[in-house]
């Protein structure tokens, strides 16, 4: 009975891939979970309801909800970080990459700077010669007057990316000028906004497969920690605008076309650990990362190692602000 079901659910499925022109990959998750239909397959239609989760939030803050899950909880701090109107968020760790046996690693830092003007994102990493992935540096400004435009500087050249004692690295890139991208340009390149926050869609959809904390209970300090991992089919719908990014900046030369399915990462997996204080706020998240990456006739897989943390007090975001 469940083989013939599964055989009339495929023929759906390859009809409105067809007619949408949607990979069937990429909306068919397994018989045992719900459909992502081609409706849900956009930011929003992968996101929770945002009504709901405002409410959600509003009863956590206020103590009437004092139980949760680990995407409940994910999804109360993201939305009270889109409230927040300035915090530093720093990125740092590793990439391994390889073929053929054969692996090397690169770090990678990038910083988001929000504050009442808009938001100022510096990304940097340098490699070998032996890297799969160029050196890159990118420098972002997306202004809260100005919401029409991205200015953007972007190099693949390492000399560009100097070490720094303090920072680990910084960018030289006084004599580029940065060039102006239309949102939707941006968009078409990043499949989402300069300004989203969080690197993953974390819902109900994308960790319909059960892999997370169902009972987060704060821990000693006053904070929550709790864990999501999401596999295949739901690690792609949780990097639904991710994907976009990693290709872009793993290309030399610098992509001058939008990117096809064909060229975005192939998801193994996605592993979160993430720490919550007492009022919300995102403290701390660790990801590892799992997927493979096209380069020419190579399948390589890749593993990154990341974490971000999460500052708000206005010593380190002027510390910070000073790189820009």
């Amino acid at each position: 009975m469940k083989t013939a079901k599964n055989f009339v659910i495929f023929g759906i499925i390859f009809v409105v891939a067809i007619i949408s022109g949607v990979a069937i990959g990429s909306i068919y998750v397994s018989s045992q979970t719900p459909l992502i239909s081609t409706s849900e397959m956009t930011e929003e239609g992968l996101r929770g309801d945002e009504k709901e989760i405002a409410k959600m939030y509003q009863d956590a803050i206020s103590g009437r909800k004092t139980s949760f899950d680990a995407v409940e909880l994910y999804q109360i701090a993201e939305y009270k970080l889109k409230q927040t109107k300035r915090y530093v968020k720093v990125l740092s760790g590793e990439v391994t990459s390889g073929a053929f046996g054969i692996n090397v690693t690169q770090n990678m830092v990038a910083n988001k700077i929000v504050t009442e003007e808009g938001i100022d994102y510096l990304k940097m990493s340098r490699t070998g010669a032996a890297g799969l992935a160029p050196s890159m540096a990118v420098k972002l400004k997306y202004l809260n007057s100005d919401k029409n435009n991205v200015y953007i500087i972007e190099t693949r050249d390492a000399n560009d990316i100097l070490d720094d004692a303090e920072y680990g690295y910084r960018l030289d890139l006084d004599d580029h000028e940065p060039t102006v991208w239309s949102l939707e340009k941006y968009r078409q390149f990043f499949n989402t906004n300069p300004d989203t926050p969080i690197t993953y869609i974390v819902s109900d959809k994308t960790c319909a497969e059960g892999n997370y904390t169902k009972d987060v209970k704060k821990n000693s300090d006053g904070n929550y920690e709790f864990q999501i991992e999401m596999t295949g089919s739901y690690a792609t719908f949780a990097a639904f605008y991710y994907s976009y990014e990693i290709r872009h900046y793993s290309e030399d030369p610098i992509p001058t076309t939008p990117p096809t399915q064909k060229q975005l990462p192939a998801w193994v997996s996605v592993k979160m650990n993430i720490v919550v204080d007492e009022n919300f706020n995102f403290v701390r998240i660790d990801y590892e990362e799992n997927y493979t990456v096209q380069k020419g006739i190579i399948t390589a897989p890749v593993k990154d190692d990341f974490s971000d943390v999460f500052y708000y007090d206005e010593e380190t975001i002027s510390k910070y602000l000073e790189m820009v």
